[in-house]
């Protein structure tokens, strides 16, 4: 048999030193030796970490993943909220270290409280608190009980020790809650109606043993040999606010109603069969379902006419879900709502359950253009030096060859040929065109060149030149290669800085509060898309209008980044192509919260459970479910494995040099003809 225990971060039960955590250590130890139809055996899980297998405990397959639930907490926020959410069929013991409050749990479902707290006899409240190291114990008791059973004699003898603690009653209620929650469960007729028949003799011996209406408390209190009035008084007062119970009574059994804008993913879904809304889910729709659980309430949800979320109008009144809060048309607005002051001036905001910045969303990245390929692979700095290069140095290279030229014939020797004399140095005299044809031709690898076998410094530099050449040939045509065969992405604009100066036209939608933050900007780039807003068609009216137009390119869509998120990851799931993606830099962070009417007898109450949900983890959790998977395929649109093959695109920068050498040949051709002709 398998059960689930939960604990909070106030009990480590790996690495156990406190009384309370050693104590639960030797509760878990003993409960695997107990007799049960089957072996029992504890699977651990903390809340923080461990929500997701927490929540979802009820079926597996068609069967329960657990026989049995046991929630230890060492405070009441994290447990109060966790309770009425794990509440089912499965049986539910809560063991309680600190005095909480005992609300009524919806739909009659009773959970059952071990109230180790009333008994004093160990330190464990002040241990829970210093978190100290004290060794654990635990009375010992001389418990005999020896019987027989058959049919004409039955005898019971039991002996306990009068200074029962509270690790020894705790012990001894926790191994019977298994045996008449869990163990019973999986007996036959015939061996639960064998315990019923041998429960008359323990009564008598025993009493408080009872298996006929077993009761944590009551076993806890007379194990504990405290009377009414001791019990009593062994706990604190503790009481609710009465803000807090006049807001129960406003959310126990009573209708809600509910603003909600449709499909804002992923916070407000809208689950739709055949056009006819069947249910709500999201992010906002997890934290109401959580709240309908622990008050029960029910609710409706009402959309609002012009689809917005709200914006102020010139009379001061609101528009959209706004508006239907202002009026009390609605009780909450369900919804993403960002939290500015100019709607706080209108209406109460919810403490916030998430905090989202905002996106641009662009058509996807585009390949450079390779019309000027033959230029990229070198910055404008590295071709300015190779030009000043390739002009200068020939004339270097002919200035120092003149001079050598000049010395080698001067300081030739002179013989006698008969009539003629014949100098040894047989050197033409350099020109400067050829060491232009030198220079270049080592430059772009045209084999064949030479250069004057006369003095040393112009081979020197010739040499040297050839070295050069070899690197900066080697790393263009690398580079080259690179560009062609794996062609770089880059975006269309980073930040929404580089907006204004894009081909791009860009929209909002219509009554949010992007909407009024652009165009009530004063100063700024929030002012230059502010403007951009007022011309016709900008804003859009459904989300799903600004989508399609950046798929229809040319246009840019903001909007908060989780909604952009789940739209490309839709759109991509639904195509199998990446049309959109996200700019890269964001901007605008806000708090998302509930809209409720100014002074709502609902939000000191509203806000203490959503913190504790978010406390407990329950909101990673939530965004684990809805927000899209984090391996999303156009979140960066990565080259293609491997060399690809080259195309006429990709060499258009090879034919147009190509073009314009044959073009500038054919008007020097033609030139050329038309002078020979006249002269």
């Amino acid at each position: 048999m398998r059960e689930a225990l939960i604990h909070d971060d106030g009990l480590d039960l790996l690495r156990p030193r406190s009384h309370a955590e050693l104590w639960m250590t030797n509760v878990l130890d003993d409960a695997r030796h107990l007799r049960c139809p089957s072996s029992i055996s504890f699977a651990t899980f903390r809340m923080s970490v461990d929500l997701a297998m927490i929540t979802q405990h009820d079926l597996v397959g068609g069967r329960r993943l657990f026989d049995g639930l046991v929630l230890a907490a060492t405070g009441c926020r994290v447990a109060d909220v966790l309770e009425p959410i794990l509440s089912s069929t499965t049986p539910l013991l809560r063991l309680e270290f600190v005095p909480c409050s005992s609300a009524a749990i919806p739909g009659g479902l009773e959970i059952e409280r071990l109230e180790l707290y009333r008994l004093d006899a160990s330190p464990c409240d002040n241990d829970l608190a210093s978190r100290a190291s004290p060794p654990i114990y635990f009375y010992f008791f001389v418990v005999i009980i020896s019987f027989s059973l058959n049919d004409s004699s039955r005898s019971t003898t039991f002996v306990l020790n009068k200074e029962a603690s509270r690790d020894y009653c705790g012990l001894y209620v926790f191994n019977k809650w298994l045996e008449h929650r869990i163990c019973s469960s999986s007996m036959d007729a015939d061996s639960r109606r064998l315990l019923l028949d041998n429960e008359a003799p323990f009564k008598q011996a025993i009493p408080f043993i009872s298996f006929f209406s077993f009761c944590v408390s009551r076993e806890l209190q007379e194990c504990s040999n405290l009377d009414d009035l001791q019990w009593t008084r062994s706990i604190r007062p503790f009481r609710l606010e009465l803000a807090e119970s006049v807001s129960r009574q406003q959310f126990n059994g009573n209708k809600l109603r509910l603003a909600s804008l449709e499909q804002r993913p992923p916070f407000v879904i809208f689950e739709r069969s055949n056009g006819t809304i069947t249910g709500f889910k999201g992010y906002c729709y997890e934290i109401i379902h959580a709240l309908q659980k622990i008050y029960n309430f029910t609710y409706e949800v009402e959309q609002p006419s012009d689809n917005t979320y709200g914006t102020e109008m010139p009379n001061g009144s609101w528009n959209g879900m706004i508006g239907m809060i202002t009026e009390h048309v609605v009780d909450i607005g369900v919804g993403p709502f960002s939290v500015t002051h100019s709607r706080s001036k209108a209406i109460d905001f919810s403490v916030a359950f998430y905090e989202e910045p905002t996106a641009i969303l662009i058509p996807p990245p585009a390949e450079d253009n390779r019309l000027l390929a033959c230029i990229k692979p070198f910055r404008l700095e590295v071709w300015l030096s190779l030009i000043l290069f390739a002009i200068f140095l020939p004339i270097i290279l002919w200035k120092d060859l003149t001079c050598v030229w000049k010395i080698y014939q001067k300081a030739a020797p002179v013989t006698q040929n008969g009539n003629s004399i014949e100098k040894l140095c047989q050197e033409k005299r350099p020109a400067l065109a050829k060491q232009y044809f030198f220079i270049l031709g080592v430059l772009i690898g045209q084999s064949g060149q030479k250069l004057s076998s006369i003095g040393f410094s112009p081979r020197f530099i010739g040499a040297f030149w050839c070295l050069s050449a070899v690197v900066f040939a080697s790393a263009y045509v690398g580079i080259l290669f690179g560009f062609l065969s794996f062609p770089r992405l880059s975006p269309i604009i980073c930040k929404l800085e580089e907006l204004p100066g894009s081909k791009l036209e860009w929209g909002v939608h219509r009554g949010t509060a992007l909407e009024t933050l652009f165009t009530e900007a004063t100063t700024g780039v929030y002012k230059t898309i502010g403007e951009g807003l007022l011309k016709p068609g900008a804003l859009v009216d459904v989300n799903a209008d600004g989508i399609q137009r950046v798929t229809n390119g040319s246009y840019a869509f903001i909007k908060e980044k989780s909604y952009l998120e789940f739209a490309v990851d839709e759109d991509y799931a639904r195509l199998g192509t990446c049309r959109l993606s996200i700019a890269k830099q964001e901007f605008f962070k806000v708090n998302f919260a509930f809209a409720l009417p100014t002074a709502s007898p609902l939000k000191q109450l509203l806000d203490k459970k959503i913190l504790q949900l978010i406390e407990t983890g329950l909101g990673e959790y939530w965004k684990k479910i809805h927000w899209p998977p984090l391996s999303r395929k156009c979140d960066d649109i990565k080259r293609s494995e491997g060399p690809k093959s080259l195309s006429l695109t990709d060499l258009q920068g090879a034919f147009l040099i190509l073009a314009l050498g044959s073009g500038m040949a054919s008007v020097i051709f033609v030139a050329e003809r038309f002078i020979t002709r006249f002269i």
